[in-house]
């Protein structure tokens, strides 16, 4: 995996490199070296990222809510 393949991926998963440090449990510094092509990606890692990456495409995102916002419901006891 290339490092722009790497971060295609991390921006369809809408992650950054410290969400993607926090799932995989590690130094954010190794997913930047990984970014920035200062170390190898782990074959295993781009496998995964990449088959992510492909079913979040795939599957898309919901366009019904967008810009749709929360209606307060008064509640039927409140006290004035």
């Amino acid at each position: 995996m290339t490092p722009e393949r790497f971060n295609e991926c991390l921006k369809l998963l809408r992650w950054s490199q410290l969400d993607l440090a926090a799932a995989l449990e590690c130094d954010v510094f190794l997913v930047n070296a990984w970014a920035n092509e200062i170390e190898p990606i782990p074959d295993d890692i781009a496998l995964w990222l990449d088959k992510l990456a492909r079913a979040h495409a795939k599957a898309g995102i919901p366009q019904n809510y967008k810009g749709v916002q929360l209606k307060m419901k008064i509640a039927k006891y409140a006290k004035h």
